[in-house]
């Protein structure tokens, strides 16, 4: 066959562009090759990649490979006779306000992790990472710490890498707003926080409000009693926590004690992070939630009564 023939036959088997990851094993024959690339709709034609392969004296090498349809019998080549590996990523988003277990749950139902490995290696695995919780009584030692975003990992990352990268971003997130603290918070206090006003907030303009309120609790020495900390406790999510729940014996439940919790009671996000550290000066002590989940705000234990009762009877 000529070469000129052979040429038009490759424009002629020119099939549209695709791009695929293509894995070529060890000792892998020509044939066997031009088999796996029309099988990924790479080529059309196994024969005429054999022929070219053969008449162009080319050695295929074992390796992962991104390819193209779009690319000619020449340039595939070049690049199956180098051995370069690519890996295959995945993309996921874990969003704000998720716990730890959320997370492993998540991302177990992806595929990506094992969901009983992720959270045994959040609190057995020696990270090198200078966020430590001071008590033994906390329920994941990285709870806060792995930053809710979306990330590109390669298919295979064991649990620990991916923990790692989760808490490196969470690293340069912290440490690119940490100077607008405002408070005499640690950075530990701070986080706890922000994953209290993750949980409560549900407008970015209240969180700093909801922050201040908190913090001029605990200056004074009032109980938080936040819903959130309770329901951090529980095993499954209740919108409205019962009686019952709030009298549950535990470091976390702030309706029983004074404080903040042993640990963060979720993962925040940035504008959390930012309303902890930069809370808004009201003389604010409590909120309660309307319908669209904004907040009223009140000064005193009669006004929160109050606006409770007006809520409760539609008046506002």
């Amino acid at each position: 066959m000529s070469v000129l023939l052979l040429a038009i036959l490759l424009k002629i088997q020119k099939p549209k562009t695709k791009e695929v990851y293509v894995e070529i094993p060890q000792n892998t024959s020509v044939k066997n090759v031009a088999m796996i690339l029309k099988e990924k709709g790479i080529i059309k034609n196994p024969y005429l990649f054999m022929l070219y392969v053969k008449i162009n004296n080319y050695k295929i090498a074992a390796g992962s490979y991104k390819l193209s349809s779009s690319m000619s019998y020449k340039e595939l080549c070049e690049v199956l006779q180098k051995g370069v590996v690519f890996k295959k990523t995945i993309r996921f988003t874990i969003p704000e306000g998720f716990t730890c277990v959320q997370i492993a749950k998540r991302l177990s139902s992806l595929g990506i992790v094992d969901e009983k490995k992720f959270l045994d290696e959040i609190n057995n695995c020696d990270f090198d990472f200078r966020f430590k919780y001071s008590s033994k009584n906390v329920k994941y030692k990285l709870e806060g710490f792995l930053y809710p975003d979306t990330y590109e990992i390669y298919v295979g990352e064991s649990e620990k890498d991916i923990i790692i990268r989760m808490l490196n971003r969470f690293l340069e997130i912290y440490n690119s707003i940490k100077h607008k603290k405002t408070t005499q918070l640690d950075d530990i206090q701070t986080v706890i926080l922000a994953s209290i006003v993750e949980k409560e907030a549900k407008k970015d303009f209240e969180r700093p409000i909801i922050a201040g309120v908190f913090l001029n609790r605990l200056n004074q020495g009032i109980k938080l009693e936040s819903c959130a900390t309770v329901e951090y406790i529980l095993p499954f999510h209740k919108e409205v926590l019962s009686y019952e729940d709030i009298k549950i014996k535990s470091p976390y439940n702030t309706y029983l004690y004074k404080g903040l919790p042993p640990s963060a009671v979720c993962n925040p996000g940035k504008e959390s992070l930012l309303a902890a550290l930069d809370p808004q000066k009201t003389d604010y002590l409590f909120f309660v939630a309307k319908k669209d989940g904004s907040h009223i705000f009140s000064r005193t234990y009669e006004e929160h009564l109050k606006t409770q009762k007006q809520l409760k009877e539609g008046k506002k």
